[in-house]
């Protein structure tokens, strides 16, 4: 498991599908990618991907790094994937391009982290 207690703020950021389930858009499923610090959760931003293409486009990824480098004005050194992840390959070209390593994990390792914002987004998500 890993938890928030081993970071440093902006020492690395975490990019992961915040829905369970599909959001709909014009009769259209959608999944959301969020990129988070790992040491507080502080959400960046999100980009939204329609299931049919499988990854976010990869402007769009490359504007939510940039959005989370004008919020906290420096790069990370790592970002952290889960190893299922359908977006890993955009996130991870992206993380690359900025010098960031990556590491891909299991998704149930991310839980005490990413956990409560994935609960009060489906809890968001049913009314």
């Amino acid at each position: 498991m890993i938890n928030s207690n081993q970071f440093k703020k902006d020492e690395v950021w975490i990019a992961i599908r915040i829905n369970d389930r599909f959001l709909y858009v014009n009769d259209e499923p959608y999944d959301i990618y969020i990129l988070m610090d790992a040491m507080d959760a502080n959400v960046f931003g999100h980009v939204l991907s329609r299931v049919s293409d499988q990854a976010p486009l990869e402007a769009d990824v490359e504007n939510l790094f940039r959005k989370a480098l004008d919020s906290q004005g420096k790069w990370p050194k790592k970002l952290i994937i889960p190893d299922d992840s359908k977006a890993g390959q955009i996130f991870r070209k992206q993380a690359e391009k900025n010098a960031l390593t990556v590491d891909t994990v299991p998704l149930s390792d991310l839980s005490p982290i990413i956990a409560p914002l994935m609960a009060a987004f489906a809890e968001e998500d049913e009314e």
